[in-house]
């Protein structure tokens, strides 16, 4: 069994349909999965939804629950710690505004990498199965798995895996520049999987958009002033390729 964690903040009727997608994509991979899935402080009936869900056959579910809005590094951070915890060699991050092709996680488990991600498409005629092939080593994607033994060496070095002065933007370049800095090589495969662009805000109520953008802002100051540049210089690129970088 293969292990999948989802973290869900959802305000919208329309947010929990992609909810209610991204959870069946996942129960319909061909190895059979763990999935937990943690309610970030959802308002539109979500955790009732989720409440009413059973795993099928062969799969197994767990869900919790934080009634406020959390930053997602720390609860990431603490399913980790579980997941790793009870034994499993890695882990499938899923967003819940994400639908995967029905073999991605079999295909991800082919490359020995400690960072493996997929490649994301806006258009769900795009996500069919198939064998995939590397095309990057760059690694920052919404659906990442992740080794146990790349957890390992950033917790011995950094004492956290994702970096919880952010709280949530930026995190993926961050965890890209660490991972360049400490020698280790991700992989980047072919294979697609829906993404619904910038759900988390564009779907959202008025309010949680404005707080989800603000934090952003946030976090990109934060991103400036531990790394000395923007999220979107091309000092990113060239770091994260230089085998001297030392972070």
């Amino acid at each position: 069994m293969q292990a999948v964690a989802m973290i869900v903040y959802n305000t919208t009727e329309a947010q929990l349909e992609l909810t209610k997608a991204a959870v069946a994509s996942v129960f319909a991979q061909d190895v059979p999965v763990h999935l937990w899935v943690i309610d970030n402080g959802s308002t539109d009936g979500t955790f009732e939804w989720l409440r009413s869900l059973s795993a099928p056959d062969g799969c197994k579910l767990e869900i919790g629950r934080f009634p406020t809005n959390q930053s997602p590094l720390r609860i990431a951070n603490h399913m980790m710690s579980v997941f790793y915890g009870a034994g499993y060699d890695q882990i499938l991050g899923v967003p819940n505004d994400v639908e995967l092709p029905t073999n991605l996680y079999s295909q991800m488990l082919k490359w020995p990498r400690g960072i493996v991600t997929a490649s994301m498409t806006e258009h769900r005629d795009g996500v069919t199965p198939r064998v995939a092939y590397a095309v990057s080593t760059n690694t920052p994607m919404a659906v990442a798995m992740i080794r146990k033994w790349v957890y390992d060496a950033l917790m011995v070095k950094d004492g956290y895996f994702w970096d919880e002065r952010f709280f949530h933007y930026a995190s993926d370049l961050d965890m890209a520049l660490r991972i360049a800095a400490c020698g280790i090589a991700g992989i980047q495969l072919d294979i697609q999987y829906f993404h619904s662009g910038s759900a988390s805000w564009r779907l959202a109520t008025p309010q949680a958009s404005r707080e989800i953008t603000s934090e952003a802002d946030v976090d990109r100051a934060k991103f400036i002033d531990k790394w000395g540049f923007s999220v979107t210089d091309d000092q990113y690129g060239r770091r994260c390729g230089d085998i001297n970088f030392k972070g």
